[in-house]
């Protein structure tokens, strides 16, 4: 009996496994196996539907080291090595988990080029914003000259940041309405909600299956308008987030029975501090094999 070679396996065998195979992988191990493995791989876009970054690629461990230097492809803000992927997909990405250090410019591009895209997960560096973020560009001057005391300052500055971060979670939402008519999954960490932001989810986002929030600022009453206008969520894990409803920094100290009721709907309500991953029921609608540890943002 004639031995069967790998080499010679079909191309939709092959398509069928890698893209089971985590990102890491597909760069680094599958186009160097054989001509026809990175034939198959370069020719079929299926190959890069679910592109998962891990947290942080510049931590220590075989993995992370090989990430940063595919990263270090595209510059600080990565652009260029996500554009290398993304073009790998030609628009037929599903799942993007981006890693750490992405800004928001790169997350409105990665949403212009998947237009398939079902699930995105955000992580906090996006909504990152620095003093120097809100400096006059031309003089160096504060935007804001006329306050009386330190106090005002910061207060100030605080208001000008808290607002620059809803304005980033607007423009996500706006970009996912217009371009991923199939989306259901969107996880956010160190995000903002207001009333603009939790408006935005409600009425452009209302299909919405599962939605993670993670080390955000999120009011009770912010949280009462996405449990009464998504109506098809199923999942919903709120992670080490904070409320400044009635002066208490626990947002479920403020969670009354009420939001409990509302949320009795939802198969999977999670709040608090867990350490699983609140990104598997992600994995288990797409191809994808199971996602490691290192998908879970614990800090940035």
């Amino acid at each position: 009996m004639e031995e069967r070679k790998w080499e010679n396996m079909s191309s939709d065998c092959l398509v069928n496994i890698f893209k089971r195979l985590d990102l890491d992988m597909l760069l680094h191990d599958v186009p160097f196996v054989c001509k026809n493995w990175y034939q198959a791989l370069l020719d079929n876009p299926l190959c890069w539907q679910n592109l998962v970054f891990p947290r942080n690629a510049s931590e220590s461990g075989n993995y992370q080291s090989r990430f940063a230097r595919f990263l270090q492809f595209g510059g600080a803000n990565v652009s260029a090595a996500l554009d290398f992927v993304l073009n790998r997909s030609r628009g037929l990405a599903t799942t993007v988990v981006l890693p750490s250090f992405t800004n928001i410019e790169d997350v409105l591009y990665v949403i212009d080029k998947c237009p398939a895209l079902r699930f995105l997960a955000v992580p906090s560096h996006t909504f990152v914003v620095d003093y120097e973020d809100i400096l006059d560009p031309v003089s160096g001057d504060y935007s804001f000259d006329s306050l009386a005391s330190l106090d005002e300052f910061a207060e100030e500055c605080y208001k000008q940041m808290s607002a620059r971060k809803c304005n980033y979670m607007i423009q996500i939402i706006d970009k996912i309405e217009l371009h991923c008519k199939d989306f259901v999954g969107l996880s956010v960490e160190n995000a903002e909600f207001s009333n603009e932001v939790t408006s935005a989810i409600v009425s452009k986002l209302a299909t919405l299956k599962y939605l993670v929030i993670d080390h955000a600022i999120l009011d009770k009453k912010h949280l009462e308008i996405i449990l009464l206008g998504c109506i098809d969520l199923e999942m919903l894990h709120i992670r080490d987030s904070l409320s400044f409803d009635e002066n208490a920094y626990d947002v479920f100290k403020v969670y009354d029975v009420y939001i409990l009721k509302l949320a009795s709907r939802i198969k999977d309500f999670r709040y608090g501090d867990f350490e699983e991953s609140s990104l598997w029921p992600f994995c288990e609608e797409s191809d994808l094999l199971p996602f490691p540890d290192y998908i879970v943002y614990d800090d940035c």
